[in-house]
């Protein structure tokens, strides 16, 4: 017996002997995959809950919108004057001080600053009007030649009126245009620009109708209002 009970010892703790344990012996699971036949199976489809409706259709692609944050100085919104020091009538070299970069698009007609959203149009080598934009506005070509869109402008109408107001909140403040221009092309239900133009003093306010039907407030129009002739008088 003292010869067998090494052998003994040795049989209880190999893989196939129980042990005096209770736990069942394994099976081998139902779903295991058969011998192979040299048929494919098909795949199973993907669950719903990692495959949403209609993924596997082609998706549109909504194009980058990599509008600039506000950056440089921040500009008052003056009409009849300019945007905070830089006044109608300033040149080139004047504009660069106070924006302290150079234009983005420098021509003989503009010096346009896209993240910034704000055009200065030139005559003579001077500012004649300066046109400020919402975000997102078509900005014409960078300098490279690519579709541009304007980022956003650092600065307001005083006291804080800006861009994406609807027009009563303006005329809070500023009263009523002294004319009002539609554009029956663009007073449709999706988004457009320039459905509305309200004329005041020294400013055009351009209203933009978003996706949501609102009009907001998309540009801002500057110049100099044409003095008046003078009377003349009637000689007796």
């Amino acid at each position: 017996m003292r010869k067998l009970a090494p052998l003994l010892l040795l049989l209880c703790f190999a893989p196939s002997c129980r042990c005096g344990s209770d736990a069942p012996a394994a099976k081998p699971a139902s779903s295991a995959a058969p011998a192979a036949s040299g048929v494919a199976r098909p795949e199973a489809p993907p669950s719903p809950f990692t495959a949403p409706y209609g993924s596997h259709l082609p998706q549109p692609q909504r194009p980058p919108r990599n509008w600039a944050l506000p950056s440089g100085p921040v500009l008052a919104i003056l009409a009849g004057q300019g945007v905070g020091p830089i006044r109608i009538g300033a040149t080139v070299a004047t504009i660069e001080r106070h924006m302290a970069a150079p234009c983005d698009v420098k021509t003989k007609d503009v010096c346009r600053y896209i993240a910034r959203a704000v055009e200065f149009q030139l005559e003579n080598g001077v500012t004649k009007t300066i046109v400020v934009s919402r975000a997102g506005r078509p900005a014409g070509k960078d300098a490279a030649g690519k579709d541009a869109e304007y980022g956003f402008f650092n600065g307001a109408i005083p006291p804080d009126l800006q861009f994406g107001m609807v027009p009563s909140a303006i005329q809070e403040h500023l009263g009523q245009p002294k004319r009002v221009e539609r554009n029956p092309s663009a007073s449709g239900t999706g988004a457009a620009d320039r459905v509305e133009v309200h004329e005041y003093n020294g400013m055009r306010i351009e209203y933009d109708r978003i996706e949501n039907g609102n009009l907001v407030v998309g540009g801002i129009i500057l110049f100099k209002e044409a003095a008046p002739a003078p009377a003349t008088s009637v000689k007796k």
